[in-house]
């Protein structure tokens, strides 16, 4: 039974959304930083046309925005309303640039945006790259035993034929957690370590 809010259609239609979105960032940031020289809209608007065909054409470079647009909203929303509550508090403009510049605030965005291209990158060629891998088990010739050990125990395989299975399997492997804790612990001590005494 059809809704008001049934959205399948919508999503037959989401490459399109895709090349308006690159067409769009792409025009504005050339018409932002004038590349070809003042005056060039047309030049600029066949640049950005171009550029976005290509995203329709590669399968790759289309799931890969798909996958970063929603997280890079979220993203937006999150600092809109952050920086709407320490408006409502009496807080300038100037005040907003500053803290937006602050050492302490903008290396934390710059790492969520690193994380999110990541994240995007490995959705977009990790389970192409897992069934393209000529992954081989290596034989043993001796007595004693396999050569690689079976999994920890607590732990699953992470020699599915899915990419993200593997890499949630992977994560949440004991030594790779300790190592995500001693590489918080290295951060922190850091951060706290490098600061200036006030």
């Amino acid at each position: 039974m059809a809704t008001f809010l049934d959205i399948g259609l919508v999503e037959s239609f989401g490459v399109i959304f895709v090349v308006l979105l690159v067409f769009l960032i792409v025009y504005g940031l050339l018409e932002y930083l004038k590349v070809f020289g003042e005056g060039k809209r047309g030049l600029h608007g066949i640049t950005a046309f171009v550029i976005a065909l290509l995203f329709l054409i590669s399968r790759t470079a289309s799931s890969m925005v798909e996958m970063m647009v929603p997280w890079f909203i979220v993203l937006a929303i999150f600092i809109f309303f952050t920086l709407f509550m320490v408006r409502m508090f009496g807080r300038t403009e100037a005040d907003m640039r500053q803290l937006i510049a602050d050492p302490n605030v903008y290396p934390w965005l710059i790492a969520l945006v690193g994380l999110i291209l990541a994240l995007s990158v490995g959705t977009a060629f990790g389970q192409k790259l897992l069934e393209s891998g000529e992954g081989t088990q290596p034989t043993n010739t001796s007595i004693e035993g396999p050569i690689l050990p079976g999994p920890s125990p607590g732990t699953t395989s992470t020699a599915t034929p899915s990419f993200a299975t593997n890499v949630i399997n992977t994560l949440r492997h004991p030594k790779v957690l300790g190592l995500l804790f001693i590489f918080l612990i290295g951060m922190f001590a850091m951060i706290f370590l490098t600061k200036p005494a006030k």
